[in-house]
């Protein structure tokens, strides 16, 4: 089937892909001169270019003021062709212009966060492809790809995510926490303790599977011993324990911090349900280790005690997310958040964990060879294996926030 799509005088071609700071990204952009002499095209370049962008809305009275603040993080420019430069081959009507850009090593992770339009922030990357025209009612031809950055993973942070894909077998932390709960207004308190076990790490590596324990204890209140754990309907006894992973509540809890000319700022929260990040993989590796219920006397009445029920968790984990990051005016840090809810109000049981994410792969190797000729580089191929992953909204993307020249 014929496609509508009318021939371009410009083609951008750039691979789809997760890029590192330091790496030299590399493509190349195809030049149409039949069609380039037509719309008066005199000189194509294009355009690197790197920014954080804040935003904050203040109320004064009735009136609202909205305060901006750009911070340039890479810039740069090459002219590609000007009129008369170049001619395509015989029987061709293109021609072909690779490029490659040197992206500076510490350039912090692409980044997107908003609230309701009166704050936010954004952290963007892109390339600009201009088709300079003649004539002053004649608009530049363009075209806008934005990309994604991560840092690059020290030869440590290396290390950590290939001892976690192997299996951990380190040392482990534990975060504990229990509370004392009854399901109505009165009455004797039941017991719940959990016990959250990770890997001990100071900064887990993004985009990297890696295992958890999670240990949950409940204990009912005092009770005879004729006393069976669940009641007349077969139902387990107040508090009864999650039997199904799905019933635990997880999630990672973002609070960004963004400036304006330094004095300006404003708190964003932002919480992302780790059950829809899971994957199909991951999902499918919860394991299920629950005890019988355990009778416990009391020591001053052997006729009396209370029904300990045990429930284990062994999972996987991954956190596809921007790295921790601090920078000039845009600073953001993680929490881990599981809640266990109990039946009747205020009885949930909650863990929290402030997690620091860090980079998980190695740069990309130099391209080799020229983008588009028969010496193939990874602007044509990508390296083996996936980068890691960012998580960033359409938002980003469509480029709403990026310091784009109005200029052309």
């Amino acid at each position: 089937m014929a496609s509508n799509t009318a021939p371009q005088p410009i083609t951008l071609h750039f691979q789809n892909a997760v890029r590192f700071a330091g790496e030299t990204i590399a493509g190349s952009v195809d030049l149409n001169l039949a069609l380039a002499q037509e719309e008066h095209i005199e000189e194509l370049r294009i355009r690197l270019r790197g920014a954080a962008t804040t935003r904050i809305t203040t109320q004064n009275g009735k009136f609202s003021v909205t305060h901006r603040q750009t911070v340039p993080l890479v810039q740069s420019d090459k002219t590609l062709w000007t009129h008369g430069s170049a001619s395509p081959e015989a029987g061709s009507r293109a021609i072909s212009l690779p490029f490659q850009f040197q992206l500076p090593a510490n350039l912090p992770p692409s980044f997107h966060c908003d609230l309701n339009h009166t704050r936010g922030g954004a952290i963007t990357y892109s390339l600009e492809v201009v088709g300079e025209r003649t004539g002053i009612l004649r608009k530049n031809r363009c075209i806008r790809r934005v990309f994604s950055v991560v840092p690059a993973a020290s030869r440590n942070q290396l290390l950590v995510s290939e001892s976690l894909g192997r299996g951990w077998r380190d040392s482990w932390k534990d975060i504990k926490r229990n509370a004392e709960i009854r399901h109505g207004i009165w009455g004797e308190h039941s017991h719940v303790y959990a016990t959250l076990s990770l890997p001990d790490l100071p900064s887990f590596p993004i985009a990297t599977s890696f295992a958890f324990c999670l240990h949950i204890v409940t204990e009912t209140k005092t009770l005879d011993k004729t006393d069976r754990p669940e009641d007349k309907h077969g139902e387990p006894l107040f508090p009864p324990p999650p039997t199904q992973f799905k019933q635990v509540k997880q999630e990672l809890k973002r609070t960004t911090q963004v400036w304006v000319d330094k004095d300006i700022t404003r708190q964003l929260e932002n919480t992302f349900d780790l059950q829809e990040v899971r994957s199909s993989a991951d999902a499918e590796q919860v394991v299920r280790k629950q005890a019988t219920s355990e009778w416990v006397p009391k020591d001053t009445d052997e006729n009396c005690g209370f029904w300990r029920r045990t429930i284990l968790f062994d999972s996987i984990l991954n956190l596809p997310f921007a790295p921790t990051t601090s920078s000039k005016t845009i600073a953001w840090t993680y929490t881990l958040h599981f809640t266990i809810a109990f039946p009747g109000i205020g009885n949930d049981l909650e863990l929290e964990l402030p997690i620091h994410l860090g980079p998980s792969a190695q740069c990309s190797p130099p391209p080799i060879g020229t983008p588009g000729t028969s010496s193939l580089t990874y602007a044509d191929i990508l390296p083996a294996g996936p980068p890691p992953m960012s998580d960033l909204p359409p938002s980003y993307w469509a480029g709403e926030d990026h310091d784009w020249d109005g200029k052309n």
